[in-house]
């Protein structure tokens, strides 16, 4: 996606639809919340795995990662068979992610809309676009272009980059908590399918009340569903 994550994570509590669950009931949180030492440990391990993977991705050379799409567009063919009238949004490609962007020209071709999403907002949901080869671009957040116009629309499948993921499909993403927020926003109508190399699944990203797993998550060995 155009970044749904903020590089730079903000300070203090970590990014969520609602932080209630991060404060301590003293604090004005809910009953059983997470131990706010417990997710500050959780936050920084996150950060130097998420440092760690990051570094090894950058190490692929630019043939390795189109091989790496180019398997898992195929993937995506058999799992995704019939996109008629289906929106599908991506993402522009930054920091040696991989590059579907050739896959969503595809899905136009069958039928389908493809979408980039948008921070209209630091701090909210995202928004999302149409988009195709050739539509006008400007660059958004983070200098990463997006369309510059067109109606809002809503995904009904979001194709989510992952810099880490485990057995179970939870997402480690860049820290910023923006696409936990678009999917909590999006609601059950949209189904998220993560994507990234196999090289990048983790035991676990010890999962937080405000992270959301993905439907599936696909890299170049195949699909793979929550253990």
């Amino acid at each position: 996606m155009t970044r749904p994550d903020d590089p730079d994570p903000p300070k203090g509590y970590a990014s969520s639809p609602c932080s209630l669950h991060e404060l301590s009931e003293a604090e004005g949180g809910l009953p059983g919340a997470v131990d706010p030492v417990q997710a500050r440990d959780v936050a920084r391990w996150r950060k130097a795995e998420r440092t760690r993977l990051l570094a090894e991705r950058a190490t692929l050379t630019v043939a390795a990662r189109q091989e790496a799409a180019a398997a898992i567009a195929t993937h995506l063919d058999r799992l995704l068979p019939d996109l008629r009238g289906r929106i599908v949004s991506g993402w522009w490609p930054i920091k040696a992610e991989l590059d579907l962007r050739p896959w969503l020209t595809t899905v136009i071709a069958r039928g389908g809309q493809a979408a980039l999403p948008l921070v209209t907002e630091q701090g909210h949901p995202l928004r999302f676009r149409l988009w195709h080869p050739g539509v006008k671009m400007e660059r958004g957040f983070w200098n990463i272009p997006v369309p510059a116009e067109g109606d809002w629309v809503a995904p009904d499948i979001a194709l989510a980059p992952v810099v880490g993921h485990d057995p179970a499909c939870f997402r480690l993403g860049y820290g910023g908590g923006y696409f936990d927020r678009t999917l909590a926003a999006l609601g059950a109508a949209c189904r998220p399918i993560g994507i990234g190399l196999a090289a990048a699944q983790v035991p676990t990203i010890f999962p937080q009340p405000h992270d959301i797993p993905m439907s599936l998550v696909v890299t170049e060995t195949g699909v793979h569903a929550p253990a």
